[in-house]
């Protein structure tokens, strides 16, 4: 029973209430753009990045999360400074008897301040959500709640951003997802929670010189969901990263909502990198899970 009450909570209660549907990433420094716009062109080269996240391995309705980014640089590479940059994104994720696919876009201005750039961005995209509630087993029959699916429903949303980096330093503040959508607009009066819920990304990072061949770099993400009525627990990801020969990274991060991750990365080529993450709960669900795992190109 105990296990049934912590996975309906875990899995499904968006279903029933308002939902922050940004995915959380153990390598959240590599997924700048999912959560920030003004990330666009930040590293100067175009970039492509693919992540697959299967989060608590052995509980079934889990959440799988899958994403594609793409961003660059608009001008002539003659130019030293380019000052415009655009990207999309492409994201899919399955939990439970949900599906949400999203298709994003983005734009960022870029100004030289200096030794460093201070980057303004805009997002703007649509995603595509589908509940499938006929596929679950009600505890109270007849709910009205889950009296119909939820086919394909078209939600549109904007987001807003600002990034200031350096080679030494990076720091940023967002909001990805501007418009607290209906999932299914019929519910309006039925159900006023069904809905998303505005969230809200603090980030920085710090490079250090350790030596010739070794940097450490200590670096933080800040969530928080919610607006004048209700909000979700806010969390934060404060990791350690050791560079070995600007090649490889190791590093560990502790996430204040209960788990340790370990995170590993390695320029495998001078154009193409790799990582691999590894997140252990350490809250009520650890013995019901082997942990997250998460896959970046």
């Amino acid at each position: 029973m105990k296990l049934r009450i912590l996975l309906s909570i875990a899995i499904f209660a968006p279903l029933l209430g308002f939902c922050q549907s940004d995915p959380h990433y153990t390598m959240f420094m590599y997924n700048k753009l999912m959560y920030n716009p003004a990330y666009t062109g930040s590293r100067e080269v175009t970039e492509l990045n693919l992540n697959y996240t299967d989060q608590w391995m052995g509980i079934q309705g889990a959440p799988v999360t899958i994403n594609a980014t793409l961003d660059g640089l608009i001008g002539s590479y003659m130019n030293p400074f380019r000052k415009v940059a655009l990207g999309i994104s492409f994201n899919t994720e399955s939990i439970g008897v949900e599906k949400n696919t999203d298709i994003m876009t983005y734009y960022s201005y870029r100004i030289q301040t200096g030794n460093s750039t201070l980057s303004f961005g805009l997002s703007g995209g649509v995603k595509l959500y589908t509940a499938n509630y006929s596929e679950l087993t009600a505890y109270q029959s007849n709910d009205p709640n889950l009296a119909h699916n939820i086919n394909n429903a078209l939600l549109p949303n904007f987001g807003t951003g600002i990034y200031w980096c350096s080679a030494k330093f990076y720091a940023g503040a967002s909001i990805p997802n501007l418009l607290e959508n209906y999932y299914d607009k019929n519910e309006k009066v039925t159900n006023q929670q069904a809905r998303e819920i505005r969230g809200y990304y603090v980030c920085a990072g710090y490079v250090f010189d350790a030596g010739e061949s070794l940097k450490v770099e200590p670096q933080m993400i800040y969530r928080y969901s919610g607006d004048g009525t209700y909000h979700l627990p806010s969390n934060t990801d404060l990791n350690l990263s050791f560079i070995i020969n600007n090649r490889l990274l190791i590093g560990g991060t502790y996430r204040t909502d209960n788990s340790m991750e370990g995170i590993v990365h390695l320029q495998v080529m001078r154009n193409f990198n790799m990582g691999f993450a590894y997140n252990y709960a350490i809250s009520a669900l650890n013995p019901y899970n082997s942990g997250t795992y998460e896959i970046g190109l």
